[in-house]
């Protein structure tokens, strides 16, 4: 495709890649010249191969698709398709999709089971600081039933308030 200039020179541009498979000028406003320019003539044989001929059913797809956006990722999920397709004739993206399916599956229960140990894991802490505590009370009772040591500990206090006092008097 030629864009004239001002004066005598041309820009010369070349077709996309899906104009040039029709053997037809590449318009301005081509929709897959964003998508198909030179150096991805395998993505657009793929394409063809699963669309059908002359891309014409790809073209009637994404003129019913209103949002720009929208046309964008339908053209790149068709790309995407044609070359999952390509790789694997009999399963395509249905075969991707499920394989990654099962890993989701898989990581969700490994995930499960690390939620499964890490409750075991408090329950046992939470039951050992129980026990410690209850041994921690035991003690404490224990010290209490034995009045000797308190009444010794007073006694002596008492002793050495004495002794000071009867020294003092000497």
């Amino acid at each position: 495709m030629s864009i004239p200039t001002s004066g005598n020179t041309a820009i010369v541009t070349e077709d996309c890649l899906a104009c040039k498979y029709q053997r037809r000028r590449c318009p301005a406003y081509c929709p897959f010249a964003p998508y198909f320019p030179h150096g991805h003539e395998q993505q657009l044989k793929n394409m063809h191969k699963l669309f059908g001929s002359g891309m014409v059913n790809v073209i009637k797809l994404v003129r019913t698709i209103e949002d720009p956006s929208k046309k964008d990722i339908a053209i790149r999920t068709i790309m995407v398709q044609s070359d999952m397709r390509a790789k694997d004739p009999v399963g395509g993206c249905y075969r991707v999709i499920q394989e990654l399916q099962h890993q989701i599956e898989c990581t969700q229960a490994e995930l499960d089971q690390i939620y499964y140990t890490i409750a075991i894991c408090r329950t046992q802490n939470a039951h050992r600081l129980q026990m410690q505590k209850i041994d921690d009370g035991d003690r404490c009772q224990m010290m209490n039933k034995l009045p000797l040591i308190g009444f010794e500990t007073e006694k002596l206090a008492n002793l050495s308030i004495k002794s000071d006092d009867n020294i003092g008097e000497k």
